[in-house]
């Protein structure tokens, strides 16, 4: 874990200075250079400042950290989930944050929910039984965080996670998001331990690509046509 969390002088600079390193051997391709560089310039100022803003409550970073844990099944088998974390860290309350970057939209919290972006919930899962370096078990998960960088209007963008407890809409904490998300893991781990357990193609239909890879072998198209699809929750 790193103890040392204070900026360099010129944040921005020192990005942009790393971007032309990497960017020198595009430059002759136009599509870089109009395109792709002045992004880069765009989400570097971005991050420059948030990078700031955001180390003020923060007394220690890890970053591309990975995590591990081992989840014990009735027939002398183990479960291994392991994730690499792109960033944790730790508060000045003693709490811990875990931040996802993305380039892309990042996933709702109804889709994390469902388990089809379980990435954040499972991390912090590690993260409360001890599974990543230095992190003591039983920690406190105070914020799930996705940090989208797009170079567009806005370059940048923090979306912190929010959770609601499906019976009653009120919001769920990350520890309690965690716990659940771990459980439901296990749950469908057992599950496939069955051998007479099918390995479906098609779940949740209503989120999947329009074609799959596996629609002809499974037949998707006739199933549908009999009415024979059905949607299932995590």
């Amino acid at each position: 874990m790193l103890d040392d969390v204070a900026p360099v002088d010129d944040p921005a600079r020192a990005l942009r200075g790393i971007g032309e390193k990497y960017f020198a051997p595009l430059m002759e391709r136009p599509e870089a250079r109009a395109l792709w560089w002045p992004r880069f310039q765009r989400i570097a100022g971005w991050f420059a400042d948030w990078e700031i803003a955001r180390r003020g409550n923060v007394a220690a970073i890890d970053a591309e950290i990975r995590g591990e844990i081992s989840i014990p099944l009735d027939n002398a088998r183990t479960f291994y989930l392991s994730a690499r974390a792109d960033r944790i860290e730790r508060r000045l309350d003693g709490t811990y944050a875990i931040l996802d970057y993305k380039t892309g939209q990042p996933p709702t919290g109804k889709q994390v929910r469902m388990g089809l972006s379980p990435q954040l919930t499972l991390e912090a899962a590690i993260l409360r039984e001890g599974g990543f370096e230095d992190i003591p078990a039983d920690s406190s998960v105070g914020e799930l965080v996705y940090v989208r960088l797009s170079g567009n209007n806005p370059p940048g963008e923090q979306r912190t996670l929010e959770l609601k407890i499906r019976s009653n809409d009120t919001p769920q904490p990350p520890d309690a998001a965690a716990d659940e998300a771990r459980l439901k893991l296990e749950a469908l781990i057992r599950a496939f331990e069955n051998e007479d357990q099918a390995y479906t193609s098609l779940n949740l239909s209503m989120w999947s690509n329009r074609y799959g890879a596996y629609d002809d072998l499974a037949r998707i198209k006739e199933w549908s046509a009999a009415g024979g699809l059905g949607i299932e929750e995590w």
